[in-house]
């Protein structure tokens, strides 16, 4: 009888289970520029998206590079730290779009070593999560010292797509996403509720459906 009970608790327990999101990126996965980015922010909408069965958390920190030798580097942060003691079950990684700035350039051959060295230390929890990793959302900008597309396009882009192969993990295009929707990025950088809601949603469908 108390076998029947515990088995029936373990199941109950394993089938109403929480998967647990971590969102790991810059200033666009914490919101910056969003109108009640707790409630809009890409990861904020893609919560409402997958549902109570889902745990989504932000991890965000503007401003930040994937290089470990970059400006502001995202492997120093907090979040960072959080986001591996959560042990979480999906982790969706957007960092790039600051590391094409000029004063980071000079380091972009450091690049895809530094984001092996980000999955692997995924890739190593006792959750072994699934990972996704996103290309970097269009940038508008004009200053070329700034957060420069081309820069995304010819040297980010790749090498995520290197990085991707090497480590047999998950891509998703995010560029392509906006590029024709430059209303929905005010600051010419950061998308707006609607742009978020637009990523949020392209999120979903590759988390629940695989496409």
């Amino acid at each position: 009888m108390l076998f029947s009970l515990l088995l029936a608790l373990c199941f109950y327990t394993n089938s109403n289970a929480v998967t647990k999101v971590a969102c790991i990126g810059a200033s666009i996965t914490y919101g910056a520029m969003v109108e009640n980015r707790e409630q809009n922010s890409f990861p904020a909408q893609l919560q409402r998206y997958l549902g109570s069965s889902y745990a989504v958390e932000n991890y965000g920190v503007s401003g930040c590079t994937l290089l470990r030798n970059g400006d502001s580097p995202y492997y120093k942060t907090n979040e960072y730290q959080k986001a591996l003691k959560r042990n979480p079950d999906i982790v969706v990684i957007d960092l790039g779009g600051n590391d094409s700035k000029l004063i980071n350039r000079s380091r972009l051959n450091e690049y895809e070593q530094d984001y092996h060295a980000m999955i692997k230390s995924f890739k190593d929890l006792s959750s072994h999560p699934r990972i996704i990793l996103l290309l970097p959302v269009v940038s508008f900008v004009a200053d070329t010292a700034g957060i420069w597309d081309p820069v995304i396009v010819k040297q980010i882009i790749p090498k995520i797509m290197n990085v991707a192969n090497e480590n047999k993990v998950e891509v998703l295009d995010m560029h392509v996403l906006l590029i024709d929707k430059p209303e929905l990025m005010p600051d010419k950088i950061h998308p707006n509720a609607e742009g978020s809601r637009i990523m949020a949603k392209r999120i979903f469908r590759k988390i629940k459906f695989n496409k």
